[in-house]
């Protein structure tokens, strides 16, 4: 790969994105709400513009990221059940996104890779609902946030996967990205419907914005070798 294959629109984007972080993250810190607010999903949607001029012919990708910017602005309310459910749906979608974009980069597959994903969508949520019911004490959001997990943690095994096939240079990226992912979403449950602590967006923003990044640039560089 030549780094000057990628347009330098992409590079000011990005540039936009980490300046963007960096600001919102001192909101977050400094528990500033009306600067968290209003800086929160101009992060990923910079980061999203900027991979539209890096990987255009990959909408998965970037696709993918925008609907987690969807999510972002929806759980500005998420102490309220249905933004918090459809940010949940957003970012589940988002995932999925993501996982047929790592699908697509270590085709053509055995349709036994296929079989697996499958049982493993059906078997994950039903073993981790009983746990999530336990600490969210609602059964929609239950159901959804089992399958969410799901969902998540088939993120990391698909980046391992990739890795496998040959990608390990830059879908190792992905691999680390949805390791935070984990590790933000599950901060997050915890101060929902647990315990709260303080700087509780700073901690939860520092991984998801890491997460974001890890994957989505992962797999533009991996497209792009």
């Amino acid at each position: 790969m030549t780094w000057d294959r990628i347009p330098i629109a992409a590079y000011v984007f990005f540039g936009l994105f980490v300046v963007a972080s960096i600001t919102h993250l001192v909101f977050c810190f400094f528990e500033k709400e009306l600067g968290r607010k209003i800086t929160k999903c101009m992060t990923t949607g910079f980061l999203g513009i900027a991979l539209i001029f890096a990987v255009p012919f990959e909408p998965l990708i970037y696709i993918g990221l925008f609907l987690g910017c969807l999510g972002d602005g929806l759980l500005l309310k998420k102490h309220k059940v249905w933004p918090f459910f459809v940010g949940m749906l957003s970012f589940l979608a988002g995932h999925i996104l993501y996982i047929a974009e790592l699908m697509k980069i270590c085709s053509p597959l055995h349709w036994g890779y296929f079989v697996a994903t499958g049982v493993y969508l059906v078997l994950f949520p039903i073993l981790f609902f009983p746990f999530a019911k336990k600490i969210s004490h609602q059964r929609k959001l239950s159901v959804v946030g089992s399958v969410y997990f799901g969902i998540l943690s088939l993120d990391l095994i698909w980046s391992l996967v990739a890795c496998f096939h040959g990608h390990v240079d830059f879908c190792l990226l992905s691999v680390f990205g949805s390791i935070c992912f984990l590790a933000s979403d599950a901060f997050l449950t915890k101060t929902l419907f647990k315990k709260d602590v303080r700087r509780r967006d700073f901690y939860i923003m520092s991984t998801y914005l890491l997460a974001q990044v890890f994957i989505t640039v992962g797999l533009a560089l991996t497209v792009l070798i």
